[in-house]
């Protein structure tokens, strides 16, 4: 350290006039958390939905209802969304090496001066960075890859809670609409057993003919028994989508753009929020591929210190100002591992975007290719019931006027309209199933409900600029 006899205030004043003058630069203007990043503008993905507790949800009365109601309660997204907020302070951390940094202290340590004494000393330092090869701006590039990703992660599980929520109501409207067709079968062949007893009290039908009724009653009603307890675990389901304490009563409306989220075009799968996190991951890893070799280089920096002796104030202070290169030059192979480290996350992160598209694209191949098939047989199940309802009350009046007829020919016809009307409505939930697969397979989800926010035009274009940006 080099001394000079120069009043305590110059070491001071040199330590304040740098960290006033650095505190005046800015980052470069390419600074990675701007470039290809997703903005955070108004949109909400940057200001998700806060948590509900402490005011009333929104009531369920439809599926929309419904969907809406989870988005604002799930603590899924709470999660989601705290880790946005953690990321953004994170890149804030990353940001400030590029402004200087002031610290100081009290050194108790003993010196072997002139006069051999012993005093604390008090010090303090002002370092500004002025050249180290990348490191910050490293930092603040996987930082700000890994805000995109975050970003994309919280849209995903928006996604991921409307499909759970989506396909839960589906399945409450499915077995509501079965129960109805139970109840009516079991009408049905209660009145046909009655009319059978009837006619085996009289002598005219046998005894077996009334057991045979009698088990198509029962048969009927196990039916409707299983059929209501499938209701009644999707109905707790949903109640726990909604964070409901009583069973919710859902419409049969359905929003109108679901019925054809599995037409037209193949979608643009690189803007769907997993393909676009998969990608953000990866411009993450190649941003510490370049951190890691920029760790291996030194670092420049323009650096002022003063320091004085805390009992002695007739002593001069020692103060030094100076550029300062520093850097390791062995630390046992670290720079070397972590080198490695982030070249094999970099080859991982990429297997993880092709991943990510395969299954995007598989589940929306699988989807879509199912529902020319099942519209047209719900078309056939809905146009066979009039004909085959007609055939039952023909064989039924068959049995009882004719007698050309036998009792099992009326059980049969009447169970084949029944399982027709099963068929159809089945085949009606599973192709509202496909298209709530197709529309969460094309990141359309959000949109077919509704959900999509004032400014998500800009957000979805800044995801396109993620989704396409270049590896570094």
């Amino acid at each position: 350290m080099h001394s000079g006899r120069r009043p305590l205030a110059l070491s001071l004043l040199a330590a304040i006039a740098l960290t006033q003058a650095s505190c005046a630069q800015k980052p470069p203007a390419t600074d990675p958390r701007t470039t290809g990043s997703i903005s955070s503008g108004n949109s909400t993905v940057s200001s998700p939905p806060p948590a509900t507790t402490g005011r009333s949800l929104e009531p369920v009365t439809d599926v929309e209802s419904a969907v809406r109601r989870a988005i604002n309660w799930h603590p899924a997204i709470r999660e989601a969304a705290g880790k946005i907020k953690e990321q953004g302070e994170l890149i804030a951390d990353a940001k400030s090496g590029y402004l200087p940094s002031v610290g100081g202290g009290v050194n108790l340590g003993a010196e072997n001066n002139d006069r051999g004494d012993w005093a604390p000393r008090f010090n303090l330092t002002a370092t500004q960075m002025i050249y180290d090869f990348g490191k910050v701006s490293g930092r603040v590039e996987a930082e700000s890859a890994l805000e995109d990703a975050r970003k994309a992660e919280f849209l995903a599980s928006v996604d991921d809670v409307i499909r759970e929520t989506a396909l839960a109501s589906v399945e409450v409207l499915r077995a509501e609409k079965l129960a109805v067709v139970a109840n009516d079968q079991i009408g049905d062949v209660q009145a046909i057993g009655k009319l059978v007893a009837a006619r085996t009290d009289q002598g005219a039908s046998t005894r077996s003919d009334k057991l045979q009724a009698e088990a198509r009653v029962q048969s009927a009603e196990s039916r409707a028994i299983e059929i209501g307890a499938q209701k009644q675990r999707w109905a707790s389901a949903l109640n726990a989508l909604v964070g409901a304490t009583s069973p919710v009563q859902l419409g049969a409306s359905m929003p109108s753009k679901l019925q054809t989220a599995c037409a037209g075009a193949t979608p643009i799968f690189e803007i769907v929020p997993a393909v676009v996190a998969a990608k953000s991951r990866k411009r993450e890893a190649d941003a510490r591929v370049k951190l890691a070799r920029a760790e291996m280089l030194p670092t420049l920096a323009l650096e002022a210190s003063g320091e004085f002796n805390m009992w002695d104030s007739n002593e001069d202070p020692d103060y030094v100002v100076g550029l300062k290169i520093k850097g390791d030059l062995y630390n046992g192979g670290s720079f070397q591992a972590r080198q490695n480290a982030a070249k094999y996350a970099a080859q991982s992160s990429e297997a993880a975007v092709a991943a990510a598209l395969f299954d995007v694209q598989k589940s929306w191949n699988e989807s879509s290719a199912q529902v020319i098939s099942l519209e047209a047989l719900q078309k056939s199940l809905a146009s066979r019931q009039p004909m085959m309802r007609e055939t039952r009350d023909l064989y039924q009046k068959q049995f009882l006027d004719l007698g050309t007829r036998t009792l099992l020919d009326v059980l049969n016809a009447d169970q084949e309209l029944h399982s027709a009307r099963f068929d159809e409505i089945n085949t009606r939930f599973d192709l509202y199933k496909l298209n709530v697969e197709c529309a969460y397979a094309s990141g359309r989800l959000r949109e077919v409900f509704g959900l999509t926010p004032p400014g998500v035009s800009d957000e979805s274009a800044n995801i396109k600029k993620v989704a396409s940006a270049k590896p570094i």
